[in-house]
């Protein structure tokens, strides 16, 4: 049984004379606004303009410096976009399975390719990405994260995987922990780790600790975020994430490893796909609805910030300080035709 605070005299009286339709509205506005108090926020402090657009097919789109990083099915390419006006292909590869995902740290990609597994790329020649070599896990490697000298993946066989990178061309597997659902995403900040999955949760893990990967934190969250991004990557963790389940926007506080708990959930206009976060503002791919921006100052109160319709459905967002660059049109393994629209920040 929930415990619940005590109440005075005044307080308890004043709660029996309410009628119960006044009961019922009450405890419903408290409930909406516990979950649309962002989304019906009014302010809107970020403003964005279309400057360029890059031509498909693509799938997923990560952004660095003056550079963007651009996947679709076997492809990886990389586009300099230091003039966003007139972005230039400099370089590409091909991968002999299908790319699910990828994240970059600096000049290296970790790319998750199906049943090929975990590829690592040299990116520091943008002309030339390279293979420096890759790791098979026994199932599907959906994405792959870096600490230190190993990188954190997801497997749909085998849940969160540790590879050892001591060795860019030759990974070792350095252990794994089979995630109670369908392993989703994985992401890195500083020397933690947050894994998620269907239906179970958030999964939160220490890799400073030396041996097989043990949760120091779980939470079990049903609907929980198909992807995750971090607040920070490198340096001291933030412990607040983003990402979208169900359509939403869902914001965690995992600033105590050991106990996780998801801050707020923000009914966005469209249907959340997928976020980038710069800072404290979370940019989300809102499908029909384009870009919709979240302040998440307050993980615990997110306020929305600004908005933008895109030429098509919005499905992939990557962001940098100045940019926000949006894949647009159909969804993976639709037919259709797909872009990448490029935004100014001007506020």
């Amino acid at each position: 049984m929930r415990n619940t605070p005590s109440m005075n005299g005044k307080q308890s009286i004043h709660r029996m004379q309410m009628s119960r339709p006044a009961r019922v509205a009450a405890v419903i506005a408290l409930l909406v606004g516990v979950t649309l108090a962002g989304a019906l926020a009014p302010a809107q402090t970020v403003a964005l303009e279309p400057v360029g657009m890059i031509p498909g097919p693509v799938e997923h789109v990560r952004a660095q410096g003056d550079y963007l990083y651009i996947s679709h099915h076997t492809s990886f390419s990389v586009w300099d976009v230091s003039n966003p006006a007139a972005p230039r292909k400099t370089g590409s590869t091909e991968f002999p399975e299908e790319i699910w995902g990828f994240r970059i740290r600096g000049d290296r990609a970790y790319v998750g390719a199906n049943f090929f597994g975990v590829g690592i790329l040299d990116i520091s020649d943008s002309a030339a990405p390279t293979l420096l070599g890759s790791h098979k896990t026994l199932g599907q490697t959906k994405i792959g994260a870096v600490y230190e000298n190993r990188v954190v993946l997801i497997d749909h066989m085998e849940g969160m995987v540790l590879v050892d990178i001591s060795d860019e061309t030759a990974p070792t597997g350095a252990g794994s922990f089979f995630l109670d659902g369908y392993a989703r995403d994985v992401v890195t900040s500083g020397k933690i780790a947050y894994a998620t999955d269907s239906p179970t949760g958030l999964y939160v893990f220490d890799l400073s600790v030396p041996g097989e990967p043990e949760p120091v934190g779980v939470l079990h969250a049903p609907a929980s975020p198909r992807f995750i991004e971090v607040q920070r990557e490198e340096g001291e963790p933030s412990g607040i994430l983003a990402g979208a389940g169900a359509g939403q926007l869902q914001i965690y506080d995992a600033s105590d490893p050991s106990m996780p708990v998801k801050a707020a959930t923000f009914e966005t206009p469209g249907r959340a796909g997928r976020v980038a976060m710069v800072g404290s503002l979370v940019y989300v791919a809102d499908g029909q609805a384009g870009i919709t921006i979240v302040d998440i100052s307050t993980p615990s109160a997110p306020t929305a910030a600004g908005s933008v319709r895109t030429d098509a459905p919005a499905r992939d967002i990557a962001a940098t300080e100045t940019h926000v660059f949006v894949v647009v049109g159909a969804g993976e393994r639709q037919e259709g035709e797909t872009a990448v629209q490029i935004f100014r920040r001007s506020s």
